[in-house]
């Protein structure tokens, strides 16, 4: 290694023949300590301390474990019988949007409704999965939309 920085100093002073040196010994000092510095911090860089192959026990494994494992199985299957009894609408609006991650416009370009709807069938399905089995009030699980001009349709008969 010493040799190596050794020809890297002379190398060093020879690429640069303009540069004016006043005193030659110094600037060689210089350039051996910089680039022996420079060799400490690469190896410092790339150093590995070697580890007990006990000590990996302890790391924390990338895969759940079984407890984990049958938990999450639980509600997924809670959650899949929640879904089945969807409506079939309110079930393809709920997949698109919650599964396949699709916002409320794409799963209404999707489906060729609007987005109140979308956002009427998600509020009645989490109504209904909350065991709130109770009617919407006032609205209709329709395709069509309520009129864009701002006015609200009445509900009272005119």
């Amino acid at each position: 290694m010493a040799c190596d920085l050794v020809q890297d100093t002379f190398l060093n002073i020879l690429e640069r023949p303009d540069t004016r040196i006043q005193d030659i010994r110094a600037y060689l000092f210089a350039i051996a300590r910089n680039l022996l510095t420079n060799h400490r911090k690469q190896e410092a860089r790339r150093r590995t301390d070697p580890v007990a192959p006990d000590a990996f026990a302890q790391i924390a494994a990338d895969q759940p474990s079984p407890e984990d494992a049958a938990d999450s199985r639980l509600q997924l299957e809670r959650l899949h019988a929640l879904v089945q009894e969807l409506p079939r609408r309110t079930q393809e609006i709920f997949v698109l949007n919650r599964i396949e991650g699709l916002t409320h416009a794409e799963v209404a370009r999707e489906l060729s409704i609007c987005e109140s709807s979308v956002q009427k069938h998600l509020a009645h399905g989490f109504r209904l999965s909350e065991g709130q089995r109770c009617a919407p009030t006032n609205t209709r699980m329709t395709s069509e939309c309520a009129p864009r001009n701002g006015s609200r349709a009445s509900t009272a008969p005119p």
